[in-house]
């Protein structure tokens, strides 16, 4: 998923999306919701246990995905739907405004967290951001989850490539929840060239957006707790 216009299709590239809610009604709408944007629909799911079973024949790039669902829990769903599609994107989207579900929701591989209820034009820009790489989260929300997370004993997953020194010190300032506007002014280098160290970083770290890195960065030392303190 590349970049794309911030309004408005046009020639953006289409992504492809997997709805997964128990209420079909639901799934209708945001459906109909998603008509004429590059978001297309492929696959549908009433439960997290089907969409598992869905993805692999789908393989969306995107998913859509409630958490309390009869017949499979979300958050069961998302840890799997992650680990046998790494690179998929991952967007909750239920009706819990509940920092332990986003928390959760954060550290099983989550892109961001949307409550129903969401405007047309909020849902789609929320999807383009988080297909253009951005940060769904809002600061506070991300610092929040990591806050858990960076106290959980951490695996040593192996780099597909070391940092550089630079890209050590970008994927910190991320997993405070800074945009790449604020990072480029705290480094005093252009946001194009923060842009170009995170789609690095995320490649070497083998995730699929900055949300995930800044988990990475968490479960790995590279944040404190003091860092990662809303207050």
């Amino acid at each position: 998923m590349r970049e794309r216009p911030s309004a408005g299709a046009g020639n953006a590239p289409e992504v492809t999306v997997m709805l997964v809610d128990d209420h079909a009604i639901w799934r209708g709408g945001v459906k109909s919701m998603l008509e004429d944007t590059e978001f297309m629909v492929v696959a549908e799911a009433s439960s997290g246990k089907e969409a598992i079973e869905v993805a692999r024949q789908a393989r969306p790039q995107m998913t859509l995905l409630d958490i309390r669902m009869a017949g499979g829990d979300g958050l069961d769903a998302l840890v799997s739907l992650k680990e046998e599609h790494p690179r998929m994107a991952v967007v909750m989207l239920t009706t819990y405004d509940n920092p332990t579900y986003m928390a959760r929701a954060v550290a099983g591989g989550a892109a961001g967290y949307l409550l129903k209820g969401v405007e047309r034009e909020e849902l789609i820009g929320a999807l383009r951001a988080v297909a253009e790489g951005e940060m769904l989260l809002a600061p506070q929300d991300l610092v929040r989850s990591l806050r858990g997370i960076s106290e959980q004993a951490a695996g040593a997953e192996d780099l597909i490539e070391p940092l550089t020194e630079r890209e050590h010190e970008v994927l910190r300032l991320l997993a405070t929840g800074l945009s790449n506007r604020d990072i480029a002014a705290l480094l005093f280098v252009a946001e194009s060239t923060v842009k170009t160290h995170v789609e690095h970083i995320i490649g070497k770290l083998g995730v699929s957006d900055r949300v995930q890195a800044a988990v990475w960065a968490a479960r790995h030392g590279l944040v404190s707790p003091s860092e990662t303190d809303p207050s």
